[in-house]
């Protein structure tokens, strides 16, 4: 037990890729679950602001970016690691292309024409109409989710070839015979797509992809429990302060242990959270904040698609 809380909520890709990714640790983890669109008190109030979902806690630190979350998983709950440091650039390089480019592709599949009307089909009008004025405020200001959807439909049946190539001749993973960080970033943007019934069918053809497909999609979800927000946010507040030292913080651009800054995503969701700056490493920062509702919480980003500023 690990006493991981995953803020998540059922259709989310992202949050896809790390219950996966529990579920190959074979974790027993909580879940609390998060609204789809703003507001969501309870998660900002634990994040100081960052609203992307899904977010990882553990007592009282706060894991933002499925990046960061999947080598802490990966870390504490032992095993075989899915960042095999022979293939280091390769797993990691694959996968941030995936969990950007890839996403970016599945998303604008998902505002397609077809993809849009079987969507329109699940849900009410009013959950249409505020989930599209969510996703364009989240946009607002960022770099990232701004494809169209030609462009996605010819882009897909080429990263799908390749795919199903590399498959067909290098072995059951993206990268060997080993599982690893790429296909889990991989894996949650083709299951975004299958689970779309108006976009699903330009998975098909492929082989090898689609066994790959069904053995991840067979590894699970691990062993969930459900909890409400406000037992998230007691455990938080009741864990104990940590002190931290400035021995192993690594100086970057000129931040220094216990500066005032904010971390503010670089791609969609521009939220800044603010705090005291106690944890800088090679590909990772965090920061200090103090709430009332909460207490003392450490919130950590990587450093990959963020920007750091004086507060």
């Amino acid at each position: 037990m690990h006493d991981f809380i995953l803020h998540h909520y059922e259709f989310s890709p992202f949050s896809e890729k790390i219950r996966t990714l529990l579920g190959h640790k074979n974790a027993h983890y909580k879940t609390v679950n998060v609204p789809i669109i703003m507001p969501k008190p309870d998660l900002v109030t634990l994040t100081g602001g960052y609203r992307k979902t899904p977010v990882l806690q553990h007592n009282n630190h706060i894991y933002c970016d499925t990046r960061l979350m999947a080598r802490v998983i990966d870390e504490q709950c032992g095993g075989e690691s899915i960042f095999p440091s022979s293939l280091s650039l390769t797993t990691n390089t694959l996968a941030a292309w995936a969990d950007q480019h890839l996403f970016s592709v599945a998303v604008a599949l998902a505002f397609s024409p077809a993809g849009f009307k079987a969507f329109r089909q699940r849900v009410s009008e009013k959950f249409v109409e505020d989930f599209v004025n969510d996703r364009a405020k989240m946009r607002q200001g960022g770099s990232g989710l701004s494809m169209d959807a030609n462009t996605a439909l010819q882009l897909l049946p080429i990263y799908l070839q390749q795919m199903e190539q590399q498959l067909s001749t290098d072995g059951s993973y993206m990268c060997g015979e080993q599982i690893s960080i790429a296909d889990f970033s991989i894996y949650h943007c083709l299951w975004f797509i299958n689970n779309n019934a108006g976009v699903c069918m330009l998975l098909e053809g492929y082989r090898q992809l689609n066994l790959w497909f069904e053995n991840m999609k067979a590894i699970g979800h691990g062993f969930p429990t459900s909890i409400d927000a406000t037992a998230a946010i007691d455990v938080a507040h009741s864990a104990p302060t940590v002190s931290f030292s400035n021995s192993e913080f690594l100086v970057v651009n000129g931040f220094g242990f216990g500066d005032r800054v904010e971390i503010i995503p670089t791609d969609y969701g521009i939220a800044p959270v603010t705090g005291e700056l106690i944890v800088s490493k090679t590909d990772e920062v965090a920061v200090k904040r103090m709430d009332e509702k909460v207490g003392e919480v450490y919130v950590h980003f990587p450093r990959v698609g963020y920007k750091m500023i004086t507060a």
